[in-house]
């Protein structure tokens, strides 16, 4: 049975105090607000609290099984507690940026619906041993440009419509998200459940960097403004 090295789990704990600590940081923020302008801090505080139970999961060595796939000399640890993370955090946090903007209904649907069918197509690319994992990834791939499209092609219009200060840290978490988010696929390609380059030790620790900074460095910048958030909140029902 292939068993986490300790550098492993030690990023594993890293990423579930991480994520612990942001997410009790966000519920205090929270609690200061008054009921019905807890909207962002709500949807961020579930993006760090997710992501805390998943962490934890793996931390306590469950949330995965090992898999040899084609073309790698031995089985390895599959995370699939990585891919629940984030089935439900990324959709969360395009919601943070689609409220944010004060995008419509119908590109919110776009956006999240996207971003479930990348996650899940993704995910088939990882738990597949064969080479048909490739079909996948590049099938999760296409969705991703789809998503980025709409996010750039009508997400982005109805920011420009927002205040010079909504649209100046929505173009900032906007452009965050996407340089993150395009390591993942890289990532992806040169880690274990790609062409082996990179070690599991090396692929959970850049994960956890990145996972740390695109969930909780995302949601202080989106929170520590009090004055974007009241400007971008009117259009926002209780």
């Amino acid at each position: 049975m292939v068993e986490p090295s300790s550098t492993v789990q030690l990023w594993l704990w890293i990423g579930t105090i991480g994520m612990a600590l942001g997410a009790l940081a966000f519920l205090v923020m929270a609690a200061r607000e008054k009921p019905g302008n807890r909207w962002f801090h709500t949807i961020t505080f579930f993006v760090a609290g997710i992501a805390t139970v998943a962490y934890l999961a793996m931390a306590l060595k469950q949330g995965w099984f090992p898999i040899a796939r084609e073309g790698q000399a031995m089985a390895e640890p599959f995370y699939w507690a990585r891919y629940v993370d984030w089935f439900f955090t990324t959709p969360l946090l395009l919601l943070d940026l689609a409220l944010l903007a004060g995008a419509t209904k119908e590109a919110i649907v776009w956006l999240l619906g996207l971003d479930v069918m990348m996650i899940a197509t993704g995910f088939f690319a990882g738990v597949t041993a064969s080479d048909t994992r490739w079909i996948w990834f590049a099938v999760s791939c296409v969705i991703f440009v789809w998503m980025l499209w709409v996010l750039l092609a009508e997400v982005l219009k109805a920011a420009k419509q927002r205040p010079p200060e909504v649209r100046a840290r929505f173009n900032q978490l906007a452009v965050l998200l996407a340089i993150l988010w395009t390591i993942y696929p890289i990532l992806w390609v040169l880690g274990t459940e790609g062409l082996g380059v990179i070690g599991i030790g090396g692929e959970v620790a850049t994960f956890a960097i990145i996972d740390l900074i695109a969930k909780v460095g995302f949601g202080f910048l989106l929170l520590s403004n009090r004055k974007v958030l009241e400007a971008a909140r009117p259009n926002m029902a209780a």
